[in-house]
């Protein structure tokens, strides 16, 4: 058999390849009475949900829905007000679709929902292989006349393997994204904004983050990529009560703690709070504490801390982050033990190629140098003098120009260094690849490659490159093969063979061979 050396490279799908169903559509002037074709619309999404089955696309058009109390789908956990109750699943050749119809932007506007007690969920999902693209959610509210100050724009309790991409949660009371159940859940290119708690009785803010991701022991492979969170009343992001690790990447936070639109003091104002269980003597702590990833993401002027590991009770991985101007840039302290609720310098910490610059208050603080690992930091071992001119803007109005076609962040000059900058020598902050990493990962002689990609020499397929690791399914003209150690056996097919890897965070990388 003559032996081949053929690479395919990584895209991302917002739908699988073997999908194939129904489209229905939504739209401001449709009827429920319609056959939800795009010429006779359906009005409402709990209609067409209700109509979709495995590999069913769903297509709501632009416009302004205004849902009332009257179109609450359900009620969960005697607690939750189900504006709409996302349970039914698809599978993973057959996911089901919500999408904004491509070049329109339909939004959810729930000025108009407003029970007499409980919370708010505008996207309460339970079911699995669900994928939700290009919509907003506005005024969400909350019901403080039981004492709850909490709702939630999306909830996933429960559902796992699901996408949520190019979403916006803004100019509302609820936390943007809010994850407590479920495993293999992908938050791509979603915004969170302008979200503050202002009623009577409480007003601090203290109970709206963008986006919280607590999942459940069990629950692994959350990641969150691609994110911005700002002039959130709390935090940009919180992952407290983990009992799984948690994956944040190319995340920014900013102008979290206040009220927004003014530097007014609010809830506790960190950008990245990655970890932690609280400090109460009865915490609900896992028995193995998760190590959370966060990795090329950017901190700016939040009220406290800009990356910040909350009491946590073990180590966290920081891997080519840039802070800035936040009143702790990193704060690093950790809880001594589940025992005793005290605070220690942080232990266990990874930090490998972080940048820090102009904090108000510190550039690094609360670490244990001796039991935690740091290496190539802007503030350790080496401290270098950096000024405005090591970077090519520090304009901050540049953090929230429009998203791109595809929903992708803005491509900006914000806090990139200058050439000549020791910064871009070191390669440090999140402009740059996390490719110094104490713990080392694939070894292969093709570390060049930048991601993840099917390599195929004689009978053997190889998945290579950084992030390789998170692909674990194969198929190979649709039958399954065994992935170990990022390798496949191809022994027994020949002819035309159309690979797929699938990875736990909605990655496919695609090629098609001759053999």
């Amino acid at each position: 058999m003559k032996k081949s050396f053929i690479i395919a490279f990584l895209t991302f799908l917002s739908i699988p390849m073997l999908s194939f169903g129904r489209d229905y559509y939504v739209a401001t002037d449709g009827s429920n009475e319609n056959d939800g074709s795009i010429s006779s619309p359906f009005a409402t999404l709990s209609y067409a949900q209700s109509q979709v089955a495995p590999g069913d696309v769903v297509y709501i058009r632009g416009g302004v829905y205004k849902p009332t109390n009257d179109d609450i789908m359900g009620k969960k956990e005697k607690l939750y007000h189900c504006v709409f109750l996302m349970d039914k699943s698809g599978t993973e050749e057959a996911p089901i679709c919500y999408f904004g119809y491509p070049g329109e932007r339909p939004v959810f506007d729930l000025s108009l929902v407003y029970p007499t007690e409980g919370r708010i969920s505008v996207f309460y999902v339970s079911g699995d292989y669900l994928r939700f693209k290009n919509f907003e959610i506005i005024n969400t509210k909350v019901i403080p006349s039981t004492g709850n100050t909490q709702s939630e724009c999306v909830s996933n309790r429960g559902g796992s393997n699901n996408i949520y991409e190019n979403l916006a949660m803004h100019d509302g009371q609820a936390i943007g994204f809010y994850l407590v159940k479920g495993a293999n859940n992908l938050v791509l290119n979603c915004d969170a904004y302008n979200n503050y708690e202002n009623v009577t009785g409480s007003g601090n803010g203290g109970n709206v983050d963008g986006f919280g991701c607590h999942p459940a022991v069990g629950d692994t492979g959350n990641v969150l990529r691609g994110c911005r969170a700002w002039w959130n009343s709390d935090d940009g992001y919180d992952f407290i009560h983990s009992g799984e690790a948690v994956l944040i990447d190319h995340c920014w936070a900013f102008y979290n703690g206040y009220k927004p639109g003014e530097f007014k003091s609010a809830g506790d104002g960190n950008g990245i709070k990655a970890g932690g269980y609280g400090m109460s003597g009865d915490s609900k702590i896992p028995e193995v504490i998760p190590m959370h990833v966060v990795t090329n993401c950017l901190a700016y002027r939040n009220k406290m801390g800009g990356i910040y590991s909350n009491h946590h009770l073990g180590g966290i991985k920081f891997m080519n982050n840039s802070s800035f101007y936040n009143r702790y840039n990193y704060n690093m302290v950790c809880r001594k033990s589940k025992e005793e609720p005290v605070d220690v310098p942080g232990y266990g910490h990874i930090l490998a190629n972080n940048l820090s610059y102009s904090a108000r208050e510190a550039e690094i603080s609360n670490v244990d140098y001796s039991t935690s690992t740091l290496s190539n930091n802007s503030f350790y071992p080496t401290i270098l003098k950096l000024d405005d001119a090591d970077f090519k803007s520090l304009d901050p109005s540049l953090l929230v120009m429009p998203r791109g076609e595809d929903g992708s962040l803005p491509v900006i000059d914000f806090m990139v260094p200058v050439d000549r900058s020791e910064v871009t020598t070191r390669k440090m902050g999140y402009t740059f690849e996390a490719d110094n990493d104490p713990e080392g990962g694939i070894a292969t002689d093709s570390d060049w490659l930048l991601v993840p990609t099917i390599v195929v020499d004689g009978d053997t397929a190889m998945i290579i490159g950084e992030g390789a690791e998170e692909f674990t399914k194969m198929y190979v003209n649709g039958t399954s093969v065994k992935v170990r150690n990022c390798t496949a056996d191809l022994t027994g097919f020949t002819g035309r063979l159309e690979l797929r890897a699938n990875s736990l965070t909605g990655g496919i990388i695609k090629m098609i061979i001759n053999r």
